[in-house]
């Protein structure tokens, strides 16, 4: 029996579907290839700020850079861009540490990008709040951060942070400082379902106090080494450290993480930013 090659063509096209299909079928939805619940991280304080405890956790095509931050130190001071309203300053992460005395730092809020011609304008994409002042605001569909007590004279004590699912939040309103993201990934110790995408990441994560504060980078521009993390994956991360809640920043090129003035990233970072979080000791 012979077959025509319009028929050939057909009877592929219908093969392709159906193996297409059961390989579609036979994976569960948004299911999470890595396994972080018996995770183990070894914390090393930093000689210059013991509030912060750095880590790298590595596997197989995989490197996360992770910090810990105890928000309740007394000499702990936050440091932010943007520091004005409509402001289109970009900066590499270790400009802002060098500018701003940051002993810790990492990119935080999206943002857009105008061009015009060769000249190219960045402007944050959701809520920056600054020292109190207001320099982005808020979206409603993305979450953020909101941190707390850091006034002068309060007690350190009294220190937190909150991760809200919405910029809009009216809790956001007192906020001394806050930074925008993009989506809450950990709710009450309940990982939020997400499609599956892996990419390098930079997101926050918080205890049930609120008063220590984790902080990831993960590598992912260089898949042959480090194939970056979904957001569910980020969220069982989260989990293994003891976080009840947590949050993505922007990611992708965009992921930076500096400590003491460096980047720990294990490739170069090409992206300047418009929004960046850091921890200086006053």
């Amino acid at each position: 029996m012979t077959i025509s090659k319009r028929a050939a063509w057909y009877f592929s096209a219908i093969f392709f579907l159906f193996f297409l299909f059961a390989s579609q079928s036979s994976a569960l939805p948004n299911a999470r290839a890595r396994d972080f619940s018996s995770v183990h991280v070894e914390w090393k304080a930093l000689e210059n700020c013991p509030a912060i405890q750095i880590a790298d956790y590595r596997e197989s095509q995989l490197t996360i850079h992770c910090a810990k931050i105890d928000l309740t130190c007394p000499n702990l001071k936050i440091k932010m861009l943007p520091q004005k309203e409509n402001s289109r300053d970009i900066f590499y992460a270790e400009e802002f540490c060098r500018q701003s005395g940051a002993i810790l730092a990492f990119n935080t809020t999206p943002f857009y990008v105008n061009e015009n011609g060769a000249d190219k304008k960045h402007s944050t994409a959701g809520l920056c709040v600054n020292d109190g002042k207001l320099y982005s605001r808020a979206l409603a569909g993305y979450c953020a951060i909101g941190f707390y007590g850091f006034e002068k004279g309060m007690d350190a004590q009294a220190r937190r942070a909150q991760i809200f699912a919405s910029q809009k939040d009216k809790d956001l309103a007192n906020a001394r400082h806050a930074a925008g993201g993009f989506w809450q990934i950990l709710k009450d110790k309940k990982i939020i379902q997400f499609k599956e995408l892996r990419d390098s990441r930079t997101a926050v994560g918080l205890d049930a106090q609120g008063t220590t504060l984790y902080a990831i980078a993960v590598e992912g521009e260089n898949p042959a080494k480090s194939a970056g993390l979904t957001y569910m994956e980020c969220a069982e991360f989260f989990l293994a450290l003891g976080c009840e809640n947590a949050m993505e920043f922007d990611g992708g090129s965009s992921t930076q993480f500096c400590v003491n003035g460096k980047s720990v990233l294990g490739y170069k970072n090409y992206v300047k930013v418009p929004a960046l979080l850091g921890f200086a000791l006053e």
